[in-house]
């Protein structure tokens, strides 16, 4: 199927920009079709607030309809950044260019207009694995099935990439679903390369706070070192929800909501 980002994306912008004009590595431009901005306005019908799916901190993402070489139409979802989120833009582009694995969402492809940072993913039509938890009606096998394709997931992340990769926003609005129920982890705007695998891994530090509350242990946000324990505890929070449904995603809220407004 041609929504893999290497199987679909052949295809070269036609811009008549030199090699030291280009905002990309020619590697990744050559991965990843790169989409006029007027295709994805049509295909999302204007950005239509109708069709917004989901939302992060700096985007929206729009469930859009786009054509293949004469092909029927079909579904993606667009991802479209605001300005603050620019640098998230190039990070998952240069993220998801390295990744091929069925537990990790597939970029089709990219717009980089002077004033639109979009980014096209396959369409995982059963939305993110929250919803289904507040719910509450996923069947105990099909819990166990998406924690081993999450866990999965992550250890291709940490082990089967050139580099080592820290997801670092591991929770279940960053779980999708696709028409199977099968996972896939997505939102790799905030994570972080390491070194290269089996090498010794250097130490990352970061000058902001990452994760979700409730899903990052403290003593992490605290010295702000990335390591590979940073994903395995926030795995370890997301299976417990898992396993108790609903209970942990109140907690998390709850949390969340003391520290916003805390007890004088």
């Amino acid at each position: 199927m041609f929504l893999n980002c290497v199987g679909m994306c052949c295809s070269k912008p036609t811009t008549n920009t030199t090699s030291s004009q280009r905002q990309f590595p020619t590697l990744i431009e050559e991965l990843c079709h790169q989409f006029s901005l007027t295709d994805l306005r049509k295909a999302t019908n204007n950005f239509d607030q109708k069709r917004v799916i989901g939302s992060g901190l700096f985007s929206e993402v729009y469930k859009g309809c786009l054509q293949h070489d004469g092909a029927s139409d079909y579904t993606v979802a667009i991802k479209r950044f605001d300005y603050q989120g620019w640098a998230a833009f190039n990070k998952e582009i240069e993220l998801l260019c390295q990744l091929r694995h069925p537990r990790c969402v597939s970029l089709i492809g990219f717009s980089n207009h002077e004033n639109e940072k979009i980014l096209v993913y396959e369409y995982m039509s059963n939305g993110s694995l929250d919803k289904h938890l507040q719910e509450g009606q996923l069947s105990w096998k099909k819990r166990l099935e998406i924690c081993i394709g999450v866990a999965r997931g992550l250890h291709y992340l940490h082990t089967g990439a050139k580099r080592s990769i820290f997801h670092c926003i591991l929770g279940p609005g960053t779980v999708l679903l696709d028409d199977q129920m099968e996972p896939k982890l997505a939102g790799f705007g905030a994570s972080e390369q390491g070194s290269r695998f089996m090498s010794k891994q250097k130490q990352i530090n970061v000058d902001r706070v990452l994760g979700c509350w409730g899903y990052t242990a403290t003593d992490y946000l605290m010295d702000g070192i990335i390591t590979a324990k940073w994903d395995v505890f926030s795995f370890g929070f997301l299976l417990l929800e898992v396993v108790c449904r609903r209970m942990f995603y109140l907690i998390t809220l709850t949390k969340k909501k003391c520290l916003e407004n805390p007890v004088e």
